[in-house]
């Protein structure tokens, strides 16, 4: 079936004030969700003042965290039919703070590799016991659908207050990200930080959350000889007590 004019439009509103209503549940503001999520906080521009909806990637991304299927974030259907995501929280966190760890019923596990420094950089090590259960995380299969993923546990305090040492980050792997987003990237081929991009005329940036730290700067012959590499967009950032 195509959809009408009208029904797109529909739609995109739908999306925004379930959006809306959403974060209002939660206790956050539509940008306090995207930065939580990795995502530039122009897009939530986008959504409210063009009346655009997501794409499917970030769809699915929206519908994790929030514990909705992207059917209902968009407002199709009434979401009674299939699985559903669930949240449970870790010690005390409400469902949908950001220390909760949402699960799909039939949802993809990924190893946590080692740590990655969100400071000093570390070695990205694909190491993990698979007897331990802190060695494990589940994505939904909404998001699995949209690529291939891995999880990273934060050693380090540059990233803070947003990420904090001990948490864990569920990574697409990619070599690209957009301007501000936040990433996994190599330095000197096998040392893995989490930061901010920024782009610049003459190379790029690494920027950290927590002022104490500078921004790590390399120029493009530099990001060639070293090599530095981006290899993932962080997509979700899992809080642990």
């Amino acid at each position: 079936m195509f959809k009408t004019e009208d029904h797109a439009l529909m739609e995109t509103t739908l999306f925004w004030e379930k959006f809306q209503t959403l974060c209002a549940e939660a206790g956050k503001t539509p940008n306090a969700v995207a930065r939580e999520l990795g995502l530039s906080s122009a897009v939530t521009s986008q959504w409210k003042r063009r009346g655009s909806t997501p794409a499917a990637r970030t769809l699915a991304l929206l519908a994790g965290y929030f514990g909705v299927t992207a059917d209902e974030l968009i407002g199709v259907g009434g979401g009674g039919a299939g699985p559903r995501e669930t949240a449970v929280s870790s010690g005390n966190a409400s469902p949908r703070s950001p220390g909760s760890r949402i699960y799909h019923s039939t949802g993809k596990k990924i190893g946590v590799l080692s740590a990655v420094g969100a400071g000093i950089p570390l070695e990205a090590v694909d190491v993990f016991d698979q007897d331990d259960p802190e060695a494990w995380e589940e994505i939904t299969s909404d998001l699995a659908r949209g690529g291939e993923f891995f999880a990273l546990r934060i050693k380090g305090d540059s990233m803070l207050p947003r990420i904090r040492r001990g948490d864990v980050v569920i990574v697409r792997k990619q070599d690209t990200v957009e301007e501000g987003e936040c990433a996994i990237v190599l330095v000197n081929g096998n040392e893995g930080v989490c930061k901010r991009i920024h782009y610049r005329d003459d190379g790029i940036s690494l920027l950290s959350n927590n002022e104490e730290y500078p921004p790590m700067t390399f120029t493009r012959q530099q990001i060639q000889d070293m090599p530095v590499r981006i290899v993932g967009k962080v997509e979700e950032i899992r809080g642990k007590p």
